[in-house]
């Protein structure tokens, strides 16, 4: 309902004015325009910004502007919004990672031993490009250019993992601590040999690099040199530095005092951490990357003229896969500079020695550690978006790991303008969805320090080759989506020489998504299905009524894992339907306050309670603002079970505040102020006690089922997006924490909305009644009042009018082994065929018949249902065009199209690659139909089902 207020002549001048422009648009309802909501515009047609965008990956061979105009224009012609382009050669995934093949059921994903791909191969380029040369940024300058004509967005990856190059030197390469020692009687002159600390442990592969054992060898840097007495814990003032009493052959003169003394020598050198044998460079220095970027980015952009930057919008650099370094150049001062005292009379501590006592000792690693995690996320992420921004360029960063357990990850995060985490496809290289999901980390961040877009790699995967189809690969995105991820970046999109070959040269990890798929021509929907939800999940604010407190999220080994694993697994003192966000003590000090009764943060975000992990260590600083809070009215849920204090904290104040809050454990709960600390209580407890209820809760799901949910809210909307896990179809009851609004079904695989009409209000819920097909996913919005409510179904049942049924004609590719033409007198699975072209045939075959209808009813809704398919189909029907079908149920509306008789069908159906490779595994090379440098499949592989099998039925429902 529109409410119009007039405001003299000056709203009749605008309501003139709107009428000539409306008129001379050929426009002949005002209502038509006024009405429409930009939302659900926006969703049906999703704008340039939220599309999703390719990992890039050029293969360190040459390459050219065919290839290179070949493949941007597809990524436009298919709705993508840009790209990246990311150089690491084909990679190293063969036949190692070929053990085991994945098996994805109905309601389970399996990983199967198997030897079908032994004798498989993976082919390097014999050619090199190297990346960063002269002709590779040539061709990167004529990219951009290219990628600017077609108005895609361009960005250049700055370094692999860590930033490995070939110009790191040993000094600015990642360094590690290094100490040698010698056990001296004192009372005596002391001249002797103090050797350079022996090289630290090494893997075999660094044995074997002689590079990396020259650099360590020839590069070392004195640190300090340190006498203790040899007792259990040496005082501070008892620790004497001799860095002055070594001359530069190594030669130790000292009058050393009566007693037994250890001498330490600390220095530091490179950690030979290592790319295929060029360094990585030095995360905790500022310099380091100021060399990288002017050997990288910095050398392209002095060479790109303006039209050349106008697509260049961004760098980026991948995730942590770079080792531990402990030291840099300036570690000393920066220490100094960050923890107020000097560091070098507490580095016996870094070795095992307890000095002053056990406290003393524990609090200064903990700020040795906070040092390594302020440098990593200011030195590294942070200058990144300086220079960045200096070239009015934004700056991405897989900054959430994995494998990074040395930093505040969500402080790393806020250094950049994008947050960014990864998900993988089910895949043998990562068996758990612990290892799979990597986005929680990445969004918490980003909703606690403001950032609007969550970016992921998406898709990655090691091990399956062209065996995925988009429907497939729907679930992982939608749990994805749920973790918190808006915006979508494919990995991988590979970049060929070639124009002609299919294949053609690939990258070995990543889920193929590239001009050469089969499916490719097919994916447009599937890429507006991605958008549409990026759009969605970008709107308003993210919806949680839990903040836990993370620390400073220093973590280690394996335990670091479990809780990076980036899925939304609340703890069981939670439940299920209620959602949160995790804050570091950057966030806790300078943005958390409590106003109106809510937690709040500057853009918006508010919690309902803050929850003290109770793995988190809490510094004095920390547990002082966590009072204060609950003095202003706070609800704080949990106690403290371990300090991360400083040496210059004041413990007994930290002990005060202990046991002023915590002092009664018996009693469970203590008021300060306006506010209370609760414990002993679940976190669900406390919400329920409060009134709070679940946000979202789903009841009568199936023994196997799992519907998973997030909820964001704009002014005047709160919408939700709720996704099936499995398979089986679910007919639940869902109830969204929102009332006195109509609730309305956004179907994000059409871009179809419609009113959601059965519904009822109670408790401070809507409950709706829903039914979910395979994997299937809706967003449900709340916007409008409430307008229309009955008991008629939201899912009416659909019924069989009539099934089609007799022989078929088809039509294959001969360039690719098919028939031109043939009859299948029922449908059958190409893999069964006894036509050896169309048992190894991959690509798109036509189906096609013509049928009567049995009876037709104007007052029908008539479907299309082509039951079982392998993997995508078009349809047409009397010649129009009625849409890619790519997910199950693979059904089209036929109603506006169909006739009483002498109906055409027309289906194009396409399936996966793997049955093409696997005939050409019988055939002489010169015959093979493909070619690629991935050989993984054998005479041995099984085929994969193919076609359309069907059934193929018309259903209906009665109209109202």
């Amino acid at each position: 309902m529109m409410k119009t207020t007039y405001l003299g002549l000056y709203a009749v001048g605008i309501y003139c004015g709107l009428m000539l422009i409306l008129s001379s648009c050929q426009v002949t309802s005002t209502s038509d325009i006024l009405v429409k909501q930009p939302l659900e515009e926006n969703f049906k047609t999703p704008p340039h910004e939220v599309r999703p965008q390719v990992w890039w990956w050029w293969l360190q061979t040459p390459t050219n502007k065919e290839a290179i105009t070949k493949d941007l224009e597809e990524m436009k012609a298919k709705g993508l919004s840009g790209c990246m382009v990311l150089d690491g050669g084909v990679g190293p995934f063969g036949p190692h990672k070929w053990k085991k093949k994945t098996v994805i059921d109905t309601t389970e994903i399996r990983y199967e031993i198997t030897d079908e791909y032994k004798g498989g191969s993976l082919r390097q380029p014999n050619d090199k490009m190297e990346t960063w040369s002269k002709p590779w940024r040539d061709m990167v300058r004529f990219a951009s250019l290219e990628a600017g004509r077609l108005e895609l967005d361009f960005g250049v990856f700055i370094g692999p993992a860590g930033c490995a190059a070939p110009w790191v030197t040993p000094d600015y390469g990642q360094q590690e601590l290094v100490w040698g020692e010698l056990f001296i009687e004192g009372g005596n002159m002391i001249n002797q040999e103090f050797p350079k600390p022996k090289l630290p442990v090494q893997t075999k592969r660094q044995r074997e690099n002689q590079t990396v054992k020259d650099a360590q060898n020839a590069y070392y840097n004195e640190i300090a040199i340190l006498a203790i007495p040899e007792k259990k814990t040496p005082s501070i003032n008892e620790i004497i530095n001799l860095s002055d009493k070594i001359d530069k052959k190594g030669h130790l003169k000292w009058n050393a005092p009566k007693g037994n003394w250890r001498v330490i020598r600390f220095g530091y050198r490179p950690t030979g951490r290592n790319l295929g044998g060029v360094f990585y460079i030095d995360h905790l220095s500022k310099e380091a990357f100021d060399i990288h970027w002017q050997k990288t980015v910095g050398t392209l952009l002095k060479e790109m003229s303006l039209e050349e930057r106008k697509a260049f919008k961004y760098v980026e650099c991948d995730s942590w896969e770079a080792g531990d370094p402990n030291w840099t150049k300036h570690f000393s001062k920066e220490f100094k500079n960050r923890r107020g005292y000097d560091i070098i009379k507490y580095m016996p501590a870094l070795i095992g020695v307890n000095i002053e006592s056990d406290e003393t000792t524990e609090h200064f690693l903990n700020d040795f550690k906070l040092t390594i995690s302020d440098l990593i996320s200011e030195k590294h992420y942070g200058r990144q978006q300086e220079v960045a921004h200096k070239h009015n360029l934004e700056s991405y960063a897989e900054a959430t790991g994995p494998h990074q357990y040395q930093a505040d990850l969500k402080k790393c995060v806020s250094k950049c303008d994008v947050a960014m985490g990864e998900f993988w496809m089910p895949s043998p290289h990562r068996e758990k969805p612990s290892g799979r999901f990597l986005v929680r980390e990445a969004a918490t961040a980003a909703h606690t320090y403001g950032i609007k877009k969550v970016f992921a790699e998406s898709f990655t995967s090691v091990g399956p080759n062209w065996e995925v189809s988009p429907f497939q690969m729907k679930a992982a995105a939608d749990q994805a989506f749920c973790d918190g991820l808006n915006w979508i970046c494919f990995h991988t999109y590979t970049h060929r020489p070639s124009v002609i070959d299919v294949p053609g040269l690939t990258h070995s990890a990543g889920t193929h998504f590239d001009r050469t798929n089969t499916w490719w021509n097919q994916s447009m929907p599937f890429v507006n299905y991605l958008s549409r939800c990026s759009y969605m999940l970008q709107q308003g604010l993210f919806v949680a009524d839990v903040l836990f407190y993370n620390g400073h999220g220093l973590r280690s080994g394996a335990d670091a894992f479990e809780w990076e694993d980036g899925m939304k697994n609340p703890p069981e003192s939670l439940g299920t339907g209620y959602d949160y966000d995790k804050c570091n003590e950057e966030v806790l000090l300078n943005r958390l306050h409590f106003t109106n009764g809510k937690l709040a943060l500057p853009d918006g975000m508010t919690y309902k309670v803050l929850v003290i992990d109770e793995n988190t260590p809490v510094s004095l600083n920390a547990l002082k603002k966590i009072v204060k809070l609950v003095e202003q009215g706070a609800t704080v849920i949990g106690k403290i079970e371990t300090s991360m204090l400083s040496n210059l904290d004041d413990v007994t104040e930290y002990q005060n505040l202990i046991k002023r809050i915590w002092g009664n454990l018996e009693k469970g709960e203590h008021k300060i102020g306006k506010g209370k600390f609760v414990w002993n209580k679940t976190i669900r407890e406390v919400l329920l006690n409060k009134n709070i209820l679940p946000d979202f809760e789903c009841t009568g799901l199936s023994d196997t089922g799992v519907i998973d949910f997030i909820h964001r809210k704009t002014e005047d909307a709160d919408i939700y997006y709720v996704a099936s896990k499995w398979q089986p179809t679910e007919k639940v009851s869902c109830s969204f924490r929102v009332i006195n609004k109509q609730p309305e079904l956004w179907n994000p695989i059409t871009g179809e909305t419609r009113l959601l009409t059965n519904f009822k209000v109670e408790n401070g819920q809507t409950i709706i009644p829903m039914e979910f097909g395979p994997s299937s996913s809706y967003f449900v919005v709340f916007k409008e009042p409430i307008s229309t409510q009955n008991s008629a179904s939201n899912w009416p049942q659909l019924k069989t009018v009539q099934n089609i049924e007799g022989a078929w004609n088809l039509s294959f590719d001969k360039n690719w082994g098919g028939p031109e033409t043939i009859v299948f007198p029922n449908l059958v699975d190409w893999s069964k065929h006894e036509n050896s072209g169309i048992k190894y045939y991959s690509g798109t075959a036509t189906y096609r018949k013509t049928f009567n209808m049995v009876s037709l009813n104007e007052n029908q809704q008539l479907y299309l249902d082509l039951g079982q398919v392998h993997e995508l189909a078009r349809v047409k029907l009397n010649g129009i065009d009625l849409g890619i079908t790519w997910s199950k149920p693979y059904r089209v509306n036929m109603t506006s199209h169909v006739r009483a008789k002498g109906n055409t069908l027309e289906i194009d159906v396409v399936n996966l690659w793997p049955n093409r490779l696997i005939g050409d595994a019988f055939l002489p090379e010169e015959e093979q139909f493909t070619k690629t440098n991935i050989r993984k499949f054998t005479k041995a592989t099984q085929l994969l089902p193919s076609g359309l099998i069907g059934p193929v039925q018309i259903l209906t429902t009665e109209t109202n």
